[in-house]
């Protein structure tokens, strides 16, 4: 019977030492999403992180998720503590039209201090269908009456654009040598590919050179980026321009010879960048010629 005692007592202490092992690490909930929407509805996703409230306090980092037909009109966080605590995401969406919304994968991390690596927790994908909020008998009406009104216009229409696009056409001067060369950049920056990113931000780099060399007359076409700054700012050229294209020299730079990869979202970001800028320049020539 002692024997019995001492396996009894033994198991209890052994419960109690690894029981709370089992709850250490915070848990992850989500609510279920609504399957399907109205396009003036918005949809709430609702993310919970919970652990006992005697486990130190722990550091949480959230991420934005990537978003299809949906935009992110708010965000929360709150935090509860009782017997566990309870950390409460809450994001708020919005669709842009009807159709199949996604909610892509997104991670939230955690870590109890500074000094620790994040942990993350994976949020899967969440898809939402979204329809229409117009009556069927409305949009029909409306759809009848849009058709009517193309296929009367259209062969009037047809026949006035091909009779303008000819005199257009004859009367259209040949592209300025400038305008050549802005026209080659931004089909180069659009279209160059390479399955290293350094090498696409290098190349990229030397279209913009030779874009900005081309529009401000540097008179030296190897100039480096930092002499193209110097003469511009040597010609006098307004701060702000300056200031432009010197962040731009930087971004690419900076990108260039980074340490780390770069994510394909910064350079999709960079590469939007400098085709808006290519094509400035190009509606600037066109308005001056």
């Amino acid at each position: 019977m002692p024997h019995m005692k001492r396996i009894l007592i033994y198991f209890i202490l052994m419960l109690g030492l690894l029981l709370p092992l089992g709850f250490a690490a915070p848990r992850l909930k989500i609510e279920p999403l609504a399957k399907q929407i109205a396009t003036d509805q918005s949809v709430i996703l609702k993310i919970r992180l919970e652990w006992p409230q005697t486990e130190d306090p722990y550091e949480v980092n959230c991420l934005e998720p990537k978003l299809e037909n949906l935009t992110l009109e708010n965000q929360n966080q709150s935090q509860e503590t009782g017997a566990t605590v309870s950390q409460t995401f809450l994001y708020e969406f919005r669709p842009l039209k009807a159709g199949t919304a996604v909610i892509y994968p997104f991670e939230i991390s955690y870590r109890k201090t500074e000094t620790e690596p994040w942990i993350p927790l994976l949020v899967p994908e969440q898809k939402i269908k979204v329809v229409s909020n117009l009556p069927l008998k409305a949009t029909l009406i409306c759809l009848g009456i849009v058709a009517g009104l193309s296929a009367a216009a259209f062969a009037g229409i047809k026949l006035w654009g091909f009779f303008k696009n000819q005199t257009a056409a004859k009367n259209v001067p040949p592209p300025a040598p400038k305008q050549r060369v802005y026209a080659k950049a931004e089909e180069s920056i659009a279209t160059f590919t390479s399955p290293n990113s350094k090498g696409k931000l290098a190349h990229w780099s030397n279209q913009l050179r030779t874009v900005i060399v081309t529009y401000y007359d540097v008179s030296s076409k190897t100039a480096t980026n930092a002499e193209v700054l110097s003469f511009l700012k040597a010609k006098g050229l307004p701060t702000g321009e300056w200031n432009e294209i010197s962040r731009l020299f930087g971004q690419l730079t900076e990108m260039q010879f980074s340490q780390q990869d770069i994510p394909a979202y910064d350079l999709d970001r960079m590469q939007k960048t400098l085709l808006q800028y290519v094509k400035g320049k190009i509606i600037i020539g066109n308005s001056n010629s």
